[in-house]
């Protein structure tokens, strides 16, 4: 006899039903027993698997849960789908999934526009210093501080992964003027020049990573690949913050082998700043991804 009952879904969220309009959770009532939960912060392996223990589809951010480990997986014995707000899946452990026989839903597409822009975005304070300008304007940083700038126009941007988000930093490079060369392990789906891992990092004036990080790898960015980067180069990586050995970071700013380096992230702590000029690094925190449209589209998805 086939089970007609709807599954149990169970979804975690910074505002729980907030988060969704009331023709959503309709849509979600429609199809399953719905039950959702605000997750404004980071919540404990115990708490996410009293929450889930009975549900069949899980839903949730990373701001709920950063590591869907084998141990949380076990710890959810009836779960046999899982659905993520996120495009990247690295922090999920997809052979404990695949043991389990769980499906994984992920949002390839959602946030490829803004991630994109604030690719951009983060080259264009890296170039002008508009977050040294903003502090020192703020009285921050003494008046003497170097503002000096250079243009994107003319300049080598070496893309690292051309995927959806690596085409379109690619494109909008382009529109400032730049040459665009790339490096992909996949096959090439744009127009740009593809060239070897080691003539991007020697060519390029500045480097990013746009590219996806396979949980439980060694940095893509390590001493090694910085002593191959062309000296006073930039290093921009909108994508995971473990893809590059943070301390080789540190020691090739500390050399003025690498002038810059902006990430999407919270590295580092301002102790470990302490002795970096100010400027040299720059971390937005995680945010490369949040505005209304990527929300909407997510939500909608």
């Amino acid at each position: 006899m086939i089970n007609t009952e709807k599954p149990t879904m169970t979804v975690m969220t910074a505002r729980g039903q907030e988060s969704f309009s009331a023709a959503q959770l309709r849509s979600l009532e429609e199809v399953a027993r719905l039950t959702v939960h605000a997750a404004p912060h980071r919540l404990t392996r115990e708490s996410v698997s009293a929450l889930c223990r009975d549900a069949e589809i899980v839903g949730l951010t990373r701001r709920a849960v950063v590591d869907i480990d084998a141990e949380l997986i076990d710890a959810l014995p009836t779960m046999r789908g899982l659905a993520v707000f996120a495009s990247g899946y690295d922090w999920i452990d997809l052979e404990a999934l695949r043991r389990r026989g769980a499906l994984l839903a992920v949002l390839p597409g959602y946030s490829t526009q803004v991630v994109a822009e604030h690719t951009l975005g983060l080259m264009l304070s890296m170039s002008r210093r508009l977050h040294l300008s903003e502090r020192v304007v703020r009285g921050d940083l003494p008046p003497g501080t170097s503002l000096r700038g250079w243009e994107l126009r003319g300049k080598t941007l070496g893309v690292v992964g051309l995927g959806r988000i690596g085409r379109a930093v690619a494109r909008l490079a382009a529109a400032f003027g730049m040459r665009v060369v790339s490096f992909d392990t996949g096959p090439s789906q744009s127009t740009v020049d593809v060239v070897s891992f080691q003539c991007l990092l020697e060519q390029s004036d500045i480097v990013v990573l746009t590219c996806r990080k396979q949980r439980g790898a060694a940095p893509l960015i390590d001493a090694e690949a910085l002593a191959m980067m062309k000296p006073g180069a930039y290093l921009i990586n909108p994508s995971r913050s473990s893809l590059v050995d943070s301390a080789a970071v540190l020691q090739a700013i500390t050399t003025r082998n690498l002038s810059g380096y902006a990430v999407d992230d919270h590295v580092f702590d301002s102790a470990q700043l302490a002795g970096i000029e100010p400027g040299r690094i720059m971390q937005t925190g995680h945010t490369a991804w949040y505005s209304d449209e990527a929300i909407s589209r997510g939500t909608q998805a």
